[in-house]
């Protein structure tokens, strides 16, 4: 490659020219400048292959140096070198496309180092792959456009989408961190051509992506090889000081076009990287499996803590309360994840209040829910959510035992149980000691529904979680909740819902808010 190099500084441009450091990698510098407008003139006429210039110079600085050069050769690439590190200058930098920053005092070695980047690039025409990744990252809504690309060139297949992203700087030269992910393709693309898998990248904006791109490859060894490349890539980025790395792993997908929902995987893959730590491989496979076991948990947890609140029971409140918080820390929840279970206890807690006829002011409502999502403090959502449960317990203990709204709470409580199996109004009347037909008028009088209704709509309630489950088709969420006859199930659910059990898991799928009316 030949370098053109632009300081007004005479010493640092022989020493940069003279550098026997340039042989190894068989550049060599083709001429020297003082200021931008003598390198512009040069640059038009000797067409170097890569700009090595200062930003400070008299007469034309190297900023609009390289928006000029810019605009007529657009290729070039650009390295900036500087004495001043403030972040407008990087800025300017990376919207000129520069592959790299480098502040003064420098040594030989970080310039070769930079070039050799440039060099590794270019080694391959990424061109169509970075199309690609435009295109296909893009939402469904664009689907056309990416069938005809397929259509084109007769490619679609399966594929596992790896994401490299760098961790928090880990060495010296932070003058460069504005600049290390351009740095990432060049240092893994040795270890991607040796791959098993045929691989295409794409750039991301902290990032890249390596699509391994299944074709003729079974599943299994697709899945496998992907894991340890992924390690192996990690492995890489840990030779070299400032390229610690960490990459995340969609799960096996069979199309394409499943490509926006890879890429929202790895986000998730990425946000986990935070409990985990640096030089991380995580695999969303696993991460699903966490979240399944924490939503269990947290299921658990909840119902736990309505069923002592019904009690009244103060104490065991506090004690389970110990129990998610110990939780909360074993499975590692991020603040979004605490915040949200805190706002479904504070939520179960109001039902459970309106179960026995008793409110809270709508200002108290507001202002809990405002210190929950405020708090940054796990201790802290805590401690609130304790004050509303222990509050709601002692006003419910006060009731009379037997009162009809106990008998209503007590009984959406037990039909919350056993709403699954054969469960009739005598049956809970027995398990209650009173008498089915006083059980039903009192049901009735404090609710405006039969008992049927009730069991009917915990059922209903219960196939709406169910149909969010991408693994359960909409007659296993009738036959789950209780339902025995699917014909009935479909026509009580659209008469409750508004639209068929089908439509609600396709708009729950698609993102939209499930539970519109169809038309």
């Amino acid at each position: 490659m030949r370098i053109l190099v632009v300081d007004d500084e005479r010493e640092i441009r022989d020493y940069i020219a003279s550098m026997p450091e340039w042989a190894d990698i068989r550049c060599s510098v083709a001429a020297i400048a003082a200021n931008g407008a003598e390198a512009l003139d040069i640059a038009r006429r000797e067409r170097p292959d890569i700009l090595l210039t200062d930003i400070r110079m008299p007469i034309m600085d190297g900023i609009l140096l390289a928006e000029t050069l810019r605009l007529e050769q657009p290729e070039l690439p650009i390295i900036f070198l500087s004495a001043y590190h403030e972040f407008d200058y990087a800025k300017k930098a990376i919207r000129l496309g520069a592959v790299d920053f480098i502040t003064k005092p420098f040594v030989a070695a970080d310039l070769v180092w930079a070039v050799q980047q440039v060099q590794q690039q270019q080694l391959l025409d990424w061109k169509h792959q970075e199309a690609f990744f435009a295109l296909f990252a893009q939402p469904e809504e664009r689907d056309e456009e990416k069938l005809a690309w397929l259509a084109e060139r007769q490619s679609d297949e399966s594929f596992v989408l790896l994401y490299a992203e760098m961790d928090a700087m880990a060495g010296t030269s932070d003058e460069r961190s504005p600049f290390r992910e351009r740095s990432l393709a060049g240092t893994l693309m040795p270890l991607l051509e040796k791959s098993i898998i045929p691989c295409w990248t794409g750039p991301a904006d902290a990032g890249l992506y390596v699509l391994l791109r299944g074709g003729s490859v079974d599943a299994s060894t697709l899945q496998e090889e992907s894991i340890e490349l992924a390690k192996r890539m990690v492995e890489r980025g840990a030779m070299s000081p400032e390229l610690h790395l960490s990459v995340g792993i969609s799960q096996l997908e069979p199309s394409l076009l499943r490509m926006p929902e890879a890429i929202r995987q790895l986000k998730a893959c990425m946000e986990y990287r935070m409990l985990l730590g640096k030089k991380s491989v995580i695999a969303y496979e696993a991460i699903k499996s966490i979240r399944s076991e924490k939503e269990q948990q947290v299921t658990f947890s909840t119902n736990r803590l309505a069923e002592l609140l019904r009690t009244g029971d103060r104490t065991g409140i506090t004690e389970a309360l110990r129990d998610v918080y110990r939780m909360m820390l074993t499975v590692g929840a991020g603040k979004q994840e605490i915040q949200h279970f805190c706002l479904r206890l504070i939520e179960r807690a109001e039902s459970v209040m309106e179960d026995f006829g008793l409110e809270s002011d709508s200002w108290a409502r507001m202002h809990i829910r405002e210190k929950v999502l405020s708090s940054v403090i796990l201790t802290d959502m805590m401690r609130e959510v304790e004050q509303v449960m222990l509050s709601s317990a002692g006003r419910i203990a006060e009731l009379v035992e037997h009162a009809p709204k106990r008998l209503v709470a007590e009984t959406k409580q037990l039909i919350g149980q056993a709403y699954e199996g054969e469960l009739t109004l005598q049956m809970v009347a027995k398990q209650l000691n009173v008498n089915y037909s006083y059980l039903s008028r009192v049901i009735k009088k404090e609710t405006g529904q039969n008992f049927s209704d009730l069991l009917w709509l915990t059922r209903i309630e219960a196939a709406k979680t169910k149909l969010l489950r991408e693994d359960m088709k909409a007659y296993e969420a009738a036959y789950a909740a209780g339902f025995k006859n699917y014909a009935h199930f479909s026509l009580l659910f659209k008469k409750v819902v508004g639209v068929s059990p089908s439509a609600y898991k396709l708009q729950a799928a698609a993102g939209q808010d499930p539970g519109k009316t169809e038309r």
